[in-house]
C-alpha cells in the first residue's frame, strides 16, 4: 500500500513537472515567433521601404493612426511611391508581450526614421509599439503607434524573456480568465476614463495599471513599473488636460481566446480645449479579476 502511494505521488509529480515545461515550452516558442516576425519586418522594412514592408505585414482592418486611428492598407497604399522610396525606417524589439492562447502579441521598441539623402537627409527617432494577431499561424499586424522622442536612440538592443514573464505572472490563471468577455474589456476602459477624471492621470494608471506597467508618451523615455509608468503619464496627460474633462471615441477592442489579454483603441479629447490624442492600450486579465493596463501608448494630434 505504501509503495504504490508513494508510486502515485511520484508519477503525479512528474505529470506536473511535464506540464509546467510544455507551458514553458509553449510560451518560448511564442516569444520567439514574435521575435523573428518583428526582426523580418524591420529588415523589410530598412531594404525594401517602409510602405512594402506595412503592406505586406498587415492583416485585414488593421488600423495605423493619423487624426484617430484609420484604415492601415488604403493609408499606405495611397502614398506616393516615389515618396515611400526616399523613407527608410530602421528598429528593433526590446519588449513582447502575448496571450497564453498565442494568437495575442505586442512589440514595442526604438526606431529610426529617415527620409532623403546627404545635405537633404532628415532623421526622427521614437519608440514604435504593434499589436500582432495570429492568422492561420501567421502573425499579422493589426494596430502600429509610434511616439517621438527629441534626441539620439540606440537600436542595440534586445528583448529579454525574464521581462516577459513578469508580466505574465500578473494574469489569472486559466480557468478563471476563460470565461472573460470582450463586454469587461470595453467596461474596464470606461472605467478608467472615468478614473482619469476623478483622480487624474497619474493616479488612474497606478490604480489601473499593472505593477509591470510600460507608458509611452511623446518627448519622453518609456516609463517602465508602476512608479515610473504613473509620473510619465501623469506629467504628459495631466498637464495637456489642463483641470478638462476628458471624453473618448472608442475605436476598437479585441480579446485573446484565452481570455487574459486583450487590446483597445481610440481618440480622447479635453473638453474645452484643442488637445487631442490617439490612444493604444494592451490589457491584461489579472489575479484579483480586474483588467489592468500592461502597455499604454499616448500619440496626440
Amino acid at each position: 500500500m505504501k509503495s504504490s502511494t508513494i508510486a502515485l505521488l511520484a508519477s503525479l509529480t512528474l505529470l506536473a513537472s511535464s506540464s509546467v515545461f510544455a507551458q514553458t515550452d509553449a510560451r518560448l516558442k511564442t516569444w520567439l515567433s514574435l521575435q523573428d516576425t518583428d526582426s523580418k519586418f524591420s529588415e523589410r522594412s530598412r531594404t525594401l521601404g517602409v510602405n512594402s514592408a506595412v503592406l505586406n505585414a498587415i492583416g485585414d482592418n488593421a488600423v495605423v493612426f493619423r487624426r484617430g486611428p484609420v484604415d492601415a492598407r488604403t493609408t499606405y497604399e495611397r502614398i506616393n511611391p516615389e515618396q515611400a522610396q526616399r523613407a527608410t525606417l530602421e528598429s528593433r524589439a526590446n519588449y513582447i508581450e502575448f496571450s497564453r492562447a498565442g494568437d495575442l502579441g505586442l512589440t514595442a521598441g526604438p526606431y529610426r526614421h529617415t527620409v532623403g539623402a546627404g545635405e537633404d537627409q532628415r532623421r526622427t527617432y521614437g519608440h514604435f509599439i504593434t499589436i500582432y494577431r495570429q492568422f492561420a499561424g501567421e502573425w499579422r499586424l493589426m494596430a502600429d503607434m509610434v511616439v517621438r522622442v527629441p534626441g539620439v536612440l540606440s537600436l542595440d538592443v534586445n528583448p529579454q524573456i525574464s521581462e516577459t514573464e513578469k508580466a505574465i505572472a500578473e494574469s489569472a490563471p486559466a480557468e478563471i480568465a476563460a470565461k472573460n468577455t470582450l463586454e469587461s474589456l470595453v467596461a474596464a476602459e470606461d472605467l478608467f476614463i472615468r478614473a482619469i477624471n476623478f483622480r487624474g492621470g497619474r493616479r488612474a494608471i497606478l490604480r489601473y495599471g499593472l505593477d509591470t506597467q510600460r507608458v509611452y508618451v511623446p518627448g519622453m523615455a518609456p516609463g517602465i513599473g508602476s512608479e515610473s509608468g504613473s509620473m510619465a503619464y501623469g506629467a504628459f496627460l495631466d498637464e495637456h488636460m489642463d483641470m478638462s474633462l476628458l471624453t473618448h471615441q472608442p475605436g476598437g477592442a479585441y480579446m485573446a481566446e484565452s481570455g487574459d489579454v486583450g487590446y483597445t483603441y481610440g481618440t480622447m479629447m479635453a473638453e474645452g480645449s484643442n488637445f487631442s490624442t490617439n490612444y493604444l492600450r494592451f490589457w491584461r486579465f489579472t489575479a484579483s479579476g480586474e483588467w489592468k493596463i500592461a502597455v499604454e501608448v499616448l500619440n496626440p494630434f
